[in-house]
């Protein structure tokens, strides 16, 4: 697949395909809007008349071309579903205003939006290892665990994972493993833990009351949350 940086940019067969497909099934206020918005559509997922899940579903499922656009884009290295939708619709918008699609530019940009998050996940995927590995049933850890303003424990998904720990207002427990599991497949990883100690009992965790005595669960596959044995050793 090449890219032609000349004035008059060369369209790859593939998304001649999908303006084809857009041509004959979106209804004509869709065509209207695309001609006419100001600036590239938002993603997908906020685009009006469920649209991309027309995509999504048959362009890219049904299609007697399916195969042949899903090998375009595992070609560029876009394996995402909704990146395939918002690069084919964008594509077409630009070519209905007469605009240069720049292929390439919206390539590396679905690639910079997911580097820092596949690499969080990778780093997690290391961590929930060491976690789920090192410890065993009746040790203890000591975790610390954001709050939010309804005095509720959250957690956060890559790649916004970083956060300081505030003893005024967020909980640390001190507890012991009483289970080791796997909850929905492999990667999957899990602890239950029995509290110990707690630093503001009333805070709840997950929205849940979680008293002293109590047992919560702990999931490893993505978490913000702090995790420390009685040994030191720290996994973030």
């Amino acid at each position: 697949i090449s890219f032609n940086c000349e004035k008059k940019e060369k369209i790859p067969n593939e998304l001649k395909i999908a303006f084809q497909y857009f041509d004959q099934n979106l209804e004509k206020k869709v065509i209207d809007t695309l001609k006419t918005i100001q600036g590239d559509i938002p993603i997908p997922r906020n685009f009006d008349y469920g649209i991309a899940a027309d995509i999504r579903n048959n362009l890219l499922s049904k299609h007697q071309k399916s195969e042949l656009l899903n090998e375009f884009f595992d070609s560029l290295e876009i394996n995402y579903p909704d990146d395939r939708v918002g690069i084919l619709l964008i594509a077409y918008q630009r070519f209905l205003q007469g605009r240069e699609i720049n292929l390439e530019g919206q390539v590396k940009s679905s690639k910079a939006y997911w580097k820092p998050i596949l690499e969080c996940e990778e780093k997690q995927r290391l961590r929930r290892l060491k976690i789920f590995s090192g410890q065993k049933i009746g040790d203890t850890l000591n975790i610390q665990m954001p709050v939010s303003k309804n005095n509720s424990v959250v957690d956060y998904s890559c790649p916004y994972l970083d956060w300081d720990f505030n003893p005024e207002k967020d909980l640390m427990v001190n507890g012991i493993i009483t289970e080791k599991y796997f909850r929905f497949d492999s990667t999957d990883m899990a602890l239950k833990v029995k509290v110990l100690t707690k630093n503001h009992p009333k805070t709840e965790i997950l929205m849940e009351k979680v008293n002293v005595g109590d047992e919560f669960e702990v999931t490893l596959r993505e978490t913000a949350w702090k995790i420390k044995t009685t040994g030191n050793n720290v996994y973030n």
